[in-house]
């Protein structure tokens, strides 16, 4: 009898009613229990109640107001159930951070990490490639994605130092402080964050607000120069920026030894350019 009840309502009612009247069928009997739970070769080894089950999640997943029901579905389904759910998941648009959000949230409430960090990697592709950068790079960070973080760290080195004019270094300022400066093994950011608390201290020294911020000013240029990992590239606009610090009233903020470095590699860098490969 639970066959022909069963095959009435699937005949005559939705998915919802058929999924949820095998849980009347299955109460206090044995047999009908079995019968709705056994594992069938020609439905490609699952079961009636699990089969009734994904028809439903599948009509859920189909609407964008009702597919966040269907996770609900698909975790109870143990043999084909959590694959669709992660297909799901991965499916859904990453345009709209708030969806993003949602997904991600489904995906920690199923335990299902590893698909939140892809779901975290596309989003940050998304975005990078669409020009939001700094959305791109959030992304990254929370997907705990090195590889493409540090890929970015060395574009950005690469771009500041093929021009270090102020506006250019401006231009990429915003990103480098998402990045941070400990990003592996994208040393250069290093670098970078000193470069910009220079350039930043040596504006406040150019304006005369404090005679400390002058002098610090000064102790950050020699940091750099005497720092092995400052690229040579960067060597002349920083005695170039020397040059106004030389020039600061009322009193000269380098001492003998300080300018004896800063004249030692102005000269190595004189002679650098004599070699073919500079």
């Amino acid at each position: 009898i639970q066959r022909v009840v069963l095959a009435e309502c699937t005949k005559k009612f939705g998915p919802w009613m058929v999924t949820h009247c095998m849980e009347l069928l299955a109460a206090d009997n044995d047999y009908a229990d079995i019968m709705l739970h056994e594992e069938r070769p020609n439905f490609g080894g699952i079961s009636i109640e699990e089969l009734h089950r994904l028809v439903y999640a599948q009509v859920l997943c189909s609407h964008s107001s009702t597919w966040q029901i269907a996770p609900t579905y698909l975790s109870s389904c143990l043999n084909q159930g959590l694959g669709l759910l992660e297909i799901l998941l991965l499916k859904q648009p990453i345009q709209d951070n708030r969806l993003v959000l949602k997904t991600l949230e489904l995906c920690r409430l199923y335990e299902l990490e590893n698909v939140g960090t892809n779901i975290m990697k596309i989003a940050g592709c998304y975005h990078w490639k669409h020009g939001r950068k700094g959305t791109g790079v959030y992304w990254f960070q929370q997907a705990h994605d090195k590889v493409r973080l540090d890929r970015i760290a060395q574009q950005l080195f690469e771009r500041i130092g093929k021009s270090v004019a102020d506006d250019n270094f401006k231009q990429w300022e915003g990103l480098l402080e998402l990045l941070g400066s400990d990003i592996g093994s994208a040393g250069g950011l290093e670098f970078l964050h000193r470069y910009r608390d220079f350039k930043r201290s040596l504006q406040q020294a150019l304006e005369g607000r404090t005679g400390e911020a002058a002098r610090q000013t000064v102790e950050f240029l020699i940091q750099l120069m005497r720092n092995p990992s400052t690229p040579q590239r960067f060597w002349l606009p920083l005695l170039h920026d020397s040059v106004k610090l030389l020039n600061c009233k009322p009193r000269p903020l380098l001492n003998v030894a300080e300018t004896t470095l800063l004249l030692n590699k102005l000269q190595e860098l004189s002679m650098a350019k004599l070699r073919p490969d500079f």
